[in-house]
């Protein structure tokens, strides 16, 4: 009996002396991984929300050229940049929101303007302050700061707040960018468990795995990071590394939103909202790269006769249905010949890719009579209109004369008759 009971400790002691060491050791070992992964991941998350605060201040300063302003009246703030009031424009923040996951708050001085955040029964917190120490950090000390930890409307954050500032260096306010922690940490907690587990069943392969996953993960975060820096700084078609894009884990969905949100800018940037073309800023870049390229090509400034009146008439609801119509013949005429733009107003830019003077007229002879049979049935009226067109042929002469000639031609029909092309 004493010798079964020796048998079995000293078998006990073997167990103890073999698989204590290997699981202290694994213990150890999933410790300082999973510890050194949460500080990789807190770093990288810091990083993705300075890169989305710098990407959301570039995407309102292309949107919205000019200074931040402010006007207090009755109790109220009113927030502009340049010409546009910000207030009441949830657009832009509710789609970065949709296509990254984080919150953003632009602030009037420590006053909420516009915010993604909620209260509990649904309502946007405008108009509530922020905690007094993110105003001593960032509004009186006026430096960009980041918590790891701040509580909002009862709901912990890492945020990232950066202060906003005119061109004469004077303070505005600040913008917000957030995640809840609750999601970084759940993130933490699925990526690390399953190494725990599988260092546990495996002990001798545990910091292989360990290390393999930790440097395949950092490098897909390191590659969004270096993707959303590039949108950041106004490059638009970049692309992500597919390898991210394929994975199918929360890496991979982030990498996808990524790409969700570079998407949005692109049509926030490129296109018009209204009508779907290329808007003047982005039509004059690509013309300038066909002007470089030494390209032949055909350039048109037209505009729709009589506008005015339409929006006088009928009002501007029937005006915007008029420059979506004639809109989308343009589109639909200029494909694989080249593009159209909004240029303006209702003045349209068409620029033929390798196409003659000749060619070019034969096509907007096609482009006109679409435009007349346009039938707009609007209040029990029928909407009509004409259009007029200047054109010119791209020559050596520089893309400001070519311009000014086309715009020309383009009075001198309005002038004498409209509803004409003038070459």
């Amino acid at each position: 009996m004493n010798k079964k009971q020796g048998k079995a400790s000293l078998y006990s002691k073997l167990l103890i002396m073999t698989l204590v060491p290997l699981f202290l050791l694994a213990v150890v070992i999933m410790s300082f991984s999973a510890h050194r992964f949460a500080e990789a991941l807190h770093e990288e998350v810091k990083k993705g929300l300075q890169d989305l605060n710098a990407t959301f201040l570039t995407m309102y300063d292309y949107l919205y050229p000019g200074e931040y302003t402010a006007v207090e009246m009755e109790n109220e703030i009113y927030m502009l940049k340049g010409e546009h009031q910000i207030n009441g424009d949830f657009s832009l923040i509710d789609r970065m929101k949709e296509s990254t996951g984080v919150d953003i708050t632009l602030f009037y001085q420590d006053a909420r303007v516009i915010t993604t955040l909620r209260d509990q029964s649904g309502n946007r917190i405008i108009g509530t302050m922020v905690n007094s120490v993110v105003k001593r950090d960032v509004i009186e000390k006026e430096i960009a700061t980041f918590y790891p930890s701040v509580n909002i409307n009862g709901t912990e954050y890492f945020a990232y707040y950066e202060p906003i500032k005119n061109s004469d260096g004077s303070m505005i306010g600040m913008l917000f960018v957030g995640k809840p922690a609750k999601e970084v940490y759940q993130s933490v907690r699925s990526s690390v468990m399953p190494i725990i587990v599988i260092g546990l069943i495996a002990m001798m392969l545990a910091g292989f795995v360990t290390l393999r996953f930790t440097k395949e993960l950092i490098s897909g975060i390191k590659k969004i990071e270096l993707f959303l820096k590039k949108v950041a700084k106004g490059n638009l078609r970049d692309e992500l590394d597919y390898e991210v894009l394929k994975r199918d884990d929360e890496l991979g969905e982030m990498g996808k939103n990524a790409v969700h949100m570079q998407k949005a800018l692109i049509e926030q940037v490129e296109k018009d909202a209204l009508t779907g073309l290329y808007n003047r800023r982005y039509s004059e870049k690509k013309m300038e790269e066909i002007y470089k390229k030494g390209i032949p090509f055909s350039l048109v400034l037209c505009d729709i006769d009589f506008f005015k009146k339409v929006n006088d008439t009928y009002g501007h609801e029937c005006g915007d249905l008029v420059l979506q119509e004639v809109s989308a013949i343009l589109k639909r005429t200029m494909r694989g010949k080249g593009y159209a733009a909004r240029w303006g107003g209702e003045e349209f830019l068409l620029v033929f890719e390798d196409y003659k003077k000749e060619q070019a007229i034969m096509v907007l002879q096609g482009i006109m009579e679409d435009v007349r049979n346009i039938r707009i049935e609007y209040k029990e009226e029928i909407v009509t209109v004409t259009m007029t067109f200047g054109v010119c042929e791209g020559t050596s002469e520089d893309l400001d004369v070519l311009l000014k000639e086309a715009d020309d031609k383009l009075y001198y029909g309005k002038e004498n008759g409209r509803n004409q092309i003038v070459e």
